[in-house]
C-alpha cells in the first residue's frame, strides 16, 4: 500500500475520532445526560488549579460529597466547585479564606442568582423564603426596609404579631428550637449576606437533583406531623395510594418543563404545586396555585385567590373533569368555613374569659390557652389540609371532631373558672 494512502487513511481515522469525541463531548457535557450511563470522567474530575485541589482534597477527606458531585448534571455540564462556592458581592463575612482560597463554605440564593435567576426570584416572592424564618423569629434582625418587600407589616405599617417571635418558640427555648421549628423554617432563613432562604433544604448537596424534589418524600422531611400533616394526608389520599403502588412507573428524571401524564400518572407534591405539567408552566412559588391561605387562625382567600385556583384547575384537568373538581373544592370550602366558625367559637370564649380578668397575657400560662392554640393550629388546619388534599381521616377524626370536643373542654373549665372566681 503506497505510503500516501497510508497517511491519507490514518488522517480519516484521527478525523473521525476527533468528529466522536467532539460529539460525545458536546452531548455529555452541554446538553447534558438524560439517562445515558457513561464512565467518563465528568468535569469534575478533569478540572485544573483551585478546583482540581478541590476535588483532590475532598476526594480523600470527604469521597461522599465528591460521589454525589460527580453524580449530579452540575458536574455534567461543566460546573466546577468554584462556580458555586466564589464569593460575589456582599459575601465579605462569609468569605474564608481556605488553603489560601476565598470561598464560602455554604452558598446562598445570592450565589445560585447567577445561574438560576428566575427560579431564585420566584422563590424570594414565596412564603417558603422570608416569611417563613419571620413566623418562627419574628423581626428579629430584619431591617424595616425588608419588612415592607416581604410583606410582613400589617395594615397600621406595623410588624406582624407585634413583631415578636413565635409563642412556641419562646416556649420551647432556643436549644430546642434549633433542632425542630428552624430546622425547616430554615428554608426562609436570613443570610448574611442579605438573601433570604436555603435551595439546599429541597435540592440536596451535592447532587442537586431535580428528581429529589419531585418526589414527596423531600417534601415530608417538614410537611408531617400534628399541625401540618400535608405528608400524612397525601399517603392516606387516592393520589398518595397510587404513588406508592407506581413509583417505578414514574419519570422523576424528565426534563423540566416536558412534565406529562405519560410522565407523572398522578400527581406529587412537586407537580401540584411547582412543576411546569402540561400546559402549566413551572414556578418556585408555592403559593401561586393556591386559592386559600390555610394556617392562620382564620383561613382566607387570598389575593388574586381566584386566578391562583384557575391555575391549579389546569394542572388537575390533566387527569380529572372539571365538574369533578368543582365538586371536591366545593365540599372543602364548605369545611375550611366551618373550621373557621368552630375558631370564632373558641375564640369568643377565650376573649370573654380576657376581659373579666379571669386569663393572664402570658401565652400558655393556662391549660385553657393550650386548647384554644391546637383548636386552630392543630386541629383546624388538619380538617382543612385534609378536605382540600382528599384526606378524609383528617377531616373529620384529626380535625373536626377534634375541634368539637375541644369547644366542649373550653367551654366546660370557661364555666369552672367563672364558678371558682
Amino acid at each position: 500500500m503506497p505510503s500516501i494512502t497510508r497517511r491519507m487513511i490514518a488522517i480519516l481515522a484521527i478525523g473521525t475520532i476527533f468528529i466522536a469525541g467532539v460529539l460525545f463531548l458536546t452531548y455529555h457535557f452541554l446538553i447534558g445526560p438524560t439517562g445515558l450511563q457513561t464512565s467518563m470522567p465528568t468535569l469534575s474530575v478533569a478540572t485544573l488549579g483551585e478546583n482540581k485541589a478541590c476535588v483532590e482534597c475532598h476526594q480523600k477527606e470527604n469521597p461522599g460529597i465528591i460521589q454525589q458531585y460527580h453524580d449530579s448534571k452540575h458536574s455534567g455540564r461543566g460546573v466546577q466547585c468554584l462556580d458555586c462556592h466564589k464569593p460575589v458581592k456582599g459575601q465579605e463575612t462569609l468569605t474564608k479564606d481556605h488553603y489560601n482560597v476565598a470561598l464560602i463554605a455554604k452558598p446562598t440564593p445570592n450565589n445560585c442568582v447567577q445561574c438560576h435567576a428566575t427560579e431564585v426570584q420566584q422563590f424570594t416572592d414565596s412564603n417558603h423564603a422570608a416569611k417563613s424564618w419571620y413566623a418562627v423569629q419574628g423581626a428579629k434582625n430584619f431591617t424595616p426596609a425588608e419588612l415592607a418587600k416581604y410583606h410582613l407589616l400589617d395594615a397600621n405599617g406595623k410588624p406582624l404579631n407585634g413583631g415578636n417571635a413565635n409563642p412556641v418558640f419562646n416556649l420551647i427555648g432556643q436549644d430546642a428550637s434549633a433542632q425542630s421549628c428552624e430546622v425547616c423554617h430554615a428554608v426562609g432563613q436570613k443570610n448574611s449576606d442579605g438573601s433570604f432562604g436555603d435551595c439546599t433544604k429541597c435540592h440536596l448537596r451535592h447532587t442537586f437533583e431535580v428528581a429529589q424534589a419531585r418526589k414527596p418524600e423531600t417534601c415530608a422531611q417538614c410537611h408531617l406531623g400534628p399541625d401540618h400533616p400535608q405528608a400524612e394526608i397525601y399517603d392516606e389520599s387516592a393520589h398518595g395510594a397510587y404513588y406508592q403502588a407506581n413509583e417505578s412507573k414514574f419519570n422523576m428524571d424528565a426534563p423540566a418543563g416536558t412534565l406529562t401524564v405519560k410522565d407523572f400518572p398522578a400527581p406529587t407534591c412537586a407537580t401540584c404545586h411547582m412543576s411546569a405539567f402540561g400546559s402549566v408552566q413551572g414556578t418556585h412559588d408555592v403559593g401561586q396555585r393556591l386559592k386559600w391561605t390555610l394556617a392562620p387562625e382564620i383561613a382566607s382567600v387570598r389575593k388574586n385567590g381566584d386566578v391562583h385556583q384557575q391555575t391549579m384547575n389546569a394542572v388537575c384537568l390533566n387527569c380529572h373533569v372539571q365538574p369533578f373538581i368543582d365538586d371536591v373544592m366545593s365540599k372543602a370550602e364548605k369545611n375550611i368555613v366551618l373550621t373557621n366558625q368552630n375558631l370564632a367559637k373558641g375564640k369568643s370564649i377565650i376573649q370573654d374569659l380576657r376581659a373579666t380578668g379571669l386569663l393572664g397575657t402570658k401565652p400558655f400560662g393556662t391549660p385553657i390557652d393550650f386548647l384554644y392554640f391546637e383548636l386552630w393550629h392543630h386541629e383546624g388546619r388538619r380538617a382543612r389540609f385534609g378536605a382540600v388534599m382528599g384526606g378524609a381521616d383528617y377531616v373529620n377524626w384529626n380535625g373536626i371532631y377534634e375541634q368539637e370536643k375541644a369547644l366542649v373542654e373550653l367551654q366546660s373549665q370557661a364555666e369552672a373558672l367563672k364558678v371558682k372566681h
